[in-house]
């Protein structure tokens, strides 16, 4: 810039948030104008006649762009001042033979713009990364074997995935802009949306359920497992779409199904294997009353008249017939008490009241404390409740004969929709030996095996304050 050119600047000019200044060649200020001055606390043409050098001794930016510009360069540069940021724009001046002269600066105050730059730019990233995330969520969508559409607020459809349109068989040409929710739903699964999913996701916000879709073009049905929601405005909150998540379930509901006709081969299963145990049983039980249990009681009456005979003739055979006449008591009583076990329960007031006579058969005679509560016994199937008799007798028979208990306890109850029976004693405690029951009997495995045929689970454990306690679990209802 020639010398004299810069000085043509009226001193008042109005160069907005800037200050000229100009300088000679040794850095000594000519000119310092502009309203910028007022910012950094300085007044109108202040600086005249003071070294730059001096004024910015302490700033190396600026000493080091007035050396260049008395060097002949140019300076370009932004620096922070006072809490300002400054754009700093040197100029050597040269007289005619190309000896500079001086310099002229523009120190401009770019704070604002610096600041809407930067709030472009990271507009700019953002913007960026929802674009970049968008095409990740799309490409989400587009990709997943789900149905996935967004309906308006009025049930017009707006968009449906790929995968949604293979699952239930649209073309792909098909303008889904055209059709509702209704028309993806079969008639129950309409009703299902227009009476609960709907409700619940304007009360809630979203709903998870099963539903089923409607084939397109045909009266064929998916199930289908569903999680819909409301969408909404990011800035106003206000809902302004649904969107929907559909996943074909028809192999789990096939499983399902299935899985409950085993359940109900599996309880017919168990209520013949009971009916057949039964009638064995009473088979059994007829038999032994018929023949040994009367041959007994004949045995019995014989040696009564031959007792008589002996008294007369050779009385001292007498103890020998009294040991013998015992024997055949105590057979016959271990006979009737095996009609008792054989002899097939009354369940058809449920299993309660049947573990009240076995308890009081069981511990007849005896001194041991007894008690069967049953107030909150379930309905179950007669066969769920027979297999709960059996299993509870053997632990009450098992309480007698090996516990030593003076008190024993039954509650039978509803527990996890099936039924559970407790029998606690205080005895002795199950011991190592609970395992393999006794030589020749199997006990509790019997239990056990029991409880499992019928889908249950059956434990035996210590008591923490002493004694045993069987635990039997059945289901239900099937």
């Amino acid at each position: 810039m020639a010398e004299g050119d810069w000085l043509a600047i009226d001193d008042g000019a109005d160069v907005g948030p800037q200050v000229i200044f100009g300088m000679d060649a040794d850095g000594r200020c000519t000119l310092s104008v502009g309203p910028g001055l007022m910012a950094i606390g300085l007044g109108h043409n202040e600086l005249v006649g003071q070294s730059f050098f001096d004024v910015y001794r302490d700033d190396p930016l600026a000493t080091e762009a007035i050396s260049k510009a008395l060097a002949g360069e140019r300076f370009h540069g932004e620096r922070e001042f006072q809490g300002r940021r400054l754009a700093l724009h040197f100029e050597p001046l040269v007289d005619h033979e190309g000896e500079v002269t001086g310099a002229v600066g523009v120190a401009t105050d770019v704070t604002e713009q610096r600041a809407r730059e930067a709030a472009a730019a990271a507009d700019r990233r953002r913007v960026e990364g929802l674009a970049s995330d968008l095409s990740r969520f799309k490409a989400l969508v587009e990709a997943s074997p789900d149905f996935i559409a967004i309906a308006s607020l009025d049930g017009t459809v707006e968009y449906l995935n790929p995968g949604g349109r293979a699952l239930i068989g649209m073309p792909g040409d098909t303008d889904v802009r055209r059709t509702t929710i209704a028309d993806y739903l079969t008639p129950e699964g309409l009703v299902a949306s227009v009476e609960v999913e709907q409700p619940a996701v304007v009360r809630d916000g979203h709903w998870e359920g099963q539903t089923t879709l409607k084939r397109w073009a045909s009266d064929d049905s998916i199930p289908v497992a569903v999680a819909s929601f409301l969408m909404r405005d990011i800035s106003t909150g206000e809902p302004f779409a649904l969107a929907t998540v559909q996943r074909d379930i028809s192999e789990r509901v096939a499983a399902e199904a299935s899985l409950r006709d085993l359940v109900e081969q599996r309880s017919a299963l168990l209520t013949r294997l009971v009916d057949a145990q039964d009638a064995e049983r009473a088979r059994i039980a007829a038999d032994v009353h018929d023949d040994p249990v009367q041959a007994c009681a004949a045995v019995d009456l014989r040696l009564g008249l031959l007792r008589r005979r002996l008294r007369e003739h050779a009385p001292d055979l007498l103890p020998e017939l009294d040991g013998l006449q015992e024997s055949v008591r105590g057979a016959t009583d271990r006979l009737r008490a095996l009609l008792f076990d054989l002899e097939p329960p009354d369940l058809h007031e449920g299993v309660t009241p049947a573990l009240v006579r076995a308890a009081e058969e069981v511990f007849e005679g005896t001194d041991v404390v007894r008690s069967v509560d049953g107030t909150g016994e379930p309905e179950v199937p007669e066969s769920t409740r027979a297999v709960a008799y059996r299993i509870a007798k053997e632990a009450l028979t098992n309480a007698f004969k090996h516990a030593g208990a003076t008190h024993v306890r039954v509650l039978v109850s509803g527990v996890d929709d099936g039924l559970q029976v407790l029998v606690e004693d205080d005895g002795v405690g199950p011991g190592d030996g609970v395992e393999s029951s006794l030589p020749g009997h199997r006990g509790v495995s019997s239990m056990r095996d029991r409880a499992t045929l019928a889908g249950g689970r059956c434990s035996v454990e210590p008591r923490p304050e002493g004694g045993t306690r069987v635990s039997l679990w059945l289901p239900g209802t099937h």
